[in-house]
């Protein structure tokens, strides 16, 4: 591929995954997700067909590892059989799915142009840096970017501070290949310095402990796998010395260290933080120009390298050393302090701290939804709940009124909404790639190399690109994410499409003609694009419901269920066509069959509690029926025992019974018999 056709191409693929990042923001709205999930599925589709079509003939690495995650997608789309709120298993089935076709598209990418490697490092890299950026850009024009900003913590575009700091940290590696690749222009390699400057920014800035934690364990493992310490040191070094003062200055600001502060107030020190960044990237810039020319043109010299290098070693000896000597001579010792750190982190109960001391705490919330996730879990071992419902399923368990629809940690999620086989499914998913980056690394034992060439370099970068994410997805819920999980994704599957890279000839000398192959492209085209609108459906849906809502508003009732029909149609998995029906009925004065369109909703989704509060609400409210919704409202407290409206409906029946209670005794209730919450009765 020529030189320019290289650059365009990285920079075509970096617009894309910004272009995922921005428009997804933190995937937490349905129409935006399902607009890039749309869009990763039809141009992963296309690329697959061109593989399909023009690739050369021969084996395709990292097969297993796609078949894995087939299997991972399958079994999050079946888990809908037994869901407790279906639609959310199909939201999170079509999300799964559209990393499924991104995975294969860099496996198909890796097959079609095995040298695009540079192609898909600079792209993750140039994303990911577009991402940050404009993080820190939001800092810099708060009156334009972030007016309603109220957090210390940076995290935009995604409104979630962990998020940006993964995408920082996953650009981490790339960065590292650029700056201390052999190869290459020194112009453009010494950009690499001011992008790990704002890389660095972005990571403290967000407040981020798991990515700050993954992007050192990546650069410690790029120390020990690739044989470029000096020139790695040198500008890990260089990047940090020159981040350090912005990042020194920011956390001595009250707009980057603490919560509710006014936008006059980030508008004072936003002039201020603009000119520290222009000065850092200025400053990094020469200084990486200055040692990219120097090197190219004379070469450190043996002494002068083994002199650094013993230099660099001591200092990396020496700082666990002075921390080692530090926590031994403290009050509690070195035993008590990390007792207190894994209590600290394990306590379901305990508090992290604002701004700059959440860096040296290891106190973190998460600990409590992993034990809202261990209970789920201990309930449907086999199975769990369904995928993407810990949201709905941790609500029996909390105790707080603290609201997630996350486990923060894939791990545990995984164990509340799929089980055991969910578990299996995944360890063997990364246990596959695993052993396909070994062998595309040259690690494997029996075939490691030792011969470090530019490409296997930039697998290790990839490699690591993707390690960062999964480390990071242990602890925090970014797989929710697209944004730096479809960066990741595609980085793993190119990792593992070159895992025969040193596989020697391909054993399969035939190839297809080319009507299997055109057939073949065309197959996959399609099955993209059927991909493509079962994953429209759910949102579909939901335009409609939100549709029906307005008519109803404008008292166009007879268009207001069609439009409800429409959205049931759409998506017969959610409530809320029902309850949206419900309300239409309301609107005309058909009581009855409101209710009755209730009490559908209630037999259907019987895991859900806001369908029993929707009922036991109009069951009082509108039926003035203080029985019946005394039974209904039992079920939603069950399923949601701190649920504030439950309880309020809950204590004003129990009332009005009170009140209407006869002298003698009355006749037995005959209002509608509703099924019992899983698990227990309705009371």
């Amino acid at each position: 591929m020529p030189r320019w056709a290289s650059f365009a191409a990285s920079v075509g693929l970096g617009a894309a995954l910004a272009a995922a990042a921005f428009g997804a923001a933190g995937g937490d709205q349905l129409d935006r997700s399902t607009t890039v999930e749309i869009a990763l599925l039809i141009a992963s589709g296309a690329l697959i067909a061109v593989a399909l079509a023009r690739a050369r003939p021969g084996r395709v690495g990292g097969v297993p590892v796609l078949a894995a995650f087939v299997v991972l997608t399958g079994l999050t789309a079946a888990s809908i059989l037994w869901s407790i709120q279906p639609d959310l298993s199909w939201v999170e089935g079509n999300r799964t799915l559209a990393y499924l076709a991104t995975f294969a598209a860099g496996l198909a990418a890796a097959h079609l142009a095995p040298n695009s490697w540079t192609v898909v490092l600079r792209g993750v890299m140039l994303g990911a840096l577009a991402v940050v950026a404009y993080g820190l850009t939001t800092r810099v024009f708060p009156g334009t970017l972030a007016t309603s900003e109220i957090y210390a913590r940076v995290g935009e575009p995604y409104g979630y501070w962990n998020a940006l700091g993964a995408t920082a940290a996953i650009a981490v590696p790339p960065t590292l290949w650029l700056g201390t690749r052999r190869s290459g222009h020194p112009p453009a390699n010494a950009l690499a310095y001011p992008v790990l400057g704002i890389l660095l920014v972005g990571l403290f800035l967000s407040y981020s402990r798991g990515a700050l934690g993954a992007a050192a364990i990546a650069v410690l493992l790029w120390l020990w796998i690739v044989p470029l310490r000096l020139r790695t040191v040198t500008l890990v070094a260089v990047a940090s010395a020159g981040a350090a003062p912005v990042i020194v200055w920011a956390l001595t600001q009250d707009a980057f260290t603490k919560n509710q502060i006014p936008l006059d107030v980030r508008q004072r020190v936003a002039p201020a933080f603009g000119i520290f960044l222009a000065c850092t990237v200025i400053v990094l810039l020469a200084a990486g120009l200055a040692i990219a020319f120097r090197v190219t043109r004379r070469p450190p010299v043996a002494r002068l390298r083994l002199g650094l290098g013993i230099a660099a070693s001591s200092v990396a000896l020496l700082v666990p050393l002075g921390l080692f000597t530090a926590l031994a001579v403290s009050d509690r010792g070195l035993g008590g302090t990390v007792t207190a750190s894994v209590e600290a982190l394990t306590s379901p109960t305990s508090t992290t701290p604002g701004g700059p001391a959440r860096l040296t705490s290891a106190s973190s919330s998460r600990a409590r939804y992993w034990t809202e996730a261990g209970h789920v879990f201990s309930h449907h071992v086999a199975s769990g709940t369904g995928a993407g419902t810990f949201g709905i399923s941790r609500l029996r368990y909390r105790t707080t009124d603290l609201v997630s629809q996350h486990a923060h940690g894939y791990v545990v999620q995984t164990m509340a909404d799929l089980g055991l086989v969910g578990v299996a499914v995944i360890a063997v998913l990364a246990l596959a790639w695993f052993a396909a980056a070994a062998r595309a690394l040259g690690l494997v034992p029996r075939r490691a190399e030792r011969r470090f060439e530019a490409e296997r370099v930039g697998l290790v970068a990839l490699a690591l690109t993707a390690l960062v994410f999964g480390l990071h997805s242990t602890i925090d819920w970014i797989w929710f994410v697209p944004g730096p999980t479809v960066m990741a994704v595609l980085a793993a599957g190119f990792v593992a499409g070159r895992s025969l890279r040193r596989s020697g000839p391909a054993r399969t000398e035939r190839t297809l003609a080319r009507a299997p192959r055109y057939a073949l492209a065309s197959a996959a085209a399609l099955v993209s694009l059927a991909c493509a609108w079962a994953v429209w459906q759910p949102q579909r849906s939901n335009a409609e419901t939100g549709h029906a809502l307005d008519l109803i508003a404008a008292n166009r009732l007879a268009a207001a269920q069609r439009a409800a029909d429409d959205a049931k149609r759409f998506d017969p998995l959610s409530p809320d066509p029902l309850l949206v029906a419900a309300s239409v009925f309301d609107a005309r004065g058909n009581l009855r069959a409101a209710e009755l369109q209730l009490e559908r909703a209630v037999r259907r989704f019987p895991g859900d509690p806001e369908v029993w509060l929707r009922l036991a609400d109009y069951q009082l409210n509108t039926l003035n029926r203080p029985a019946q919704a005394y039974r209904t409202v039992s079920a939603a407290i069950y399923l949601d025992p701190r649920s504030r409206a439950a309880q309020e409906i809950f204590f004003i029946a129990r009332q009005r019974l009170a009140q209407r209670a006869p002298a003698t005794p009355s006749r037995p209730n005959t209002g509608p018999k509703l099924p019992a919450p899983p698990g227990g009765s309705t009371g």
